[in-house]
């Protein structure tokens, strides 16, 4: 998470033959032959869309796939939503500490071919990373759950950052119609 939001250039080959543990319990990187990099306007959209998704506004996860350039601006985004939205309900039907990416991506895929939506190159090596990463996690804990891990550093991206987009983002994480939201 830190080399895709904070550095914006993340490893896009984690599998285990890519991964070294340290003695200290770290994960030493390998083989840095396949990179990819952000755009700072790309991490604020994918960080709006986890907080939509939390949130469970899954119409205006439609938006967000636009920011992402999953669409272009001129989409109509009144059929996507609600083929969206089904998508997002059922992946966090158990709970959004459920999520699984695995799961997720293959719902989307069969969205994706019914409206005109594009994978972005920077997106693909983003799953792929997030796809590997999350199996190795899950080999060895089955209960790993991928969003309740990465949560905390989101909210910590939300509270300390001066991006007006994102300070944004937080006001509608804590608040809906001027009231706070507790769950």
């Amino acid at each position: 998470l830190i080399q895709l939001f904070d550095a914006g250039f993340f490893h896009a080959d984690p599998h285990p033959g890519n991964l070294l543990r340290t003695w200290d319990g770290q994960l030493a990187y390998l083989d840095f032959g396949m990179m990819s990099s952000i755009e700072p306007r790309q991490r604020t959209a994918l960080i709006k869309a986890i907080v939509h998704l939390v949130n469970r506004e899954f119409d205006r996860l439609a938006e967000d796939f636009v920011a992402l350039e999953f669409l272009t601006p001129d989409t109509d985004l009144g059929p996507i939503s609600p083929a969206l939205t089904a998508v997002f309900q059922n992946a966090i039907k158990d709970g959004v500490a459920d999520l699984n990416f695995q799961n997720l991506s293959d719902e989307l895929a069969s969205v994706m071919y019914r409206f005109p939506f594009r994978i972005p190159p920077y997106y693909s090596l983003i799953i792929r990373s997030l796809t590997v990463l999350e199996g190795i996690a899950l080999a060895n804990n089955p209960n790993f759950k991928v969003l309740s891990k990465a949560y905390p550093y989101i909210v910590n991206r939300l509270v300390s950052s001066r991006d007006p987009d994102l300070r944004h983002s937080l006001r509608d994480l804590l608040i809906k119609d001027g009231h706070l939201r507790w769950s």
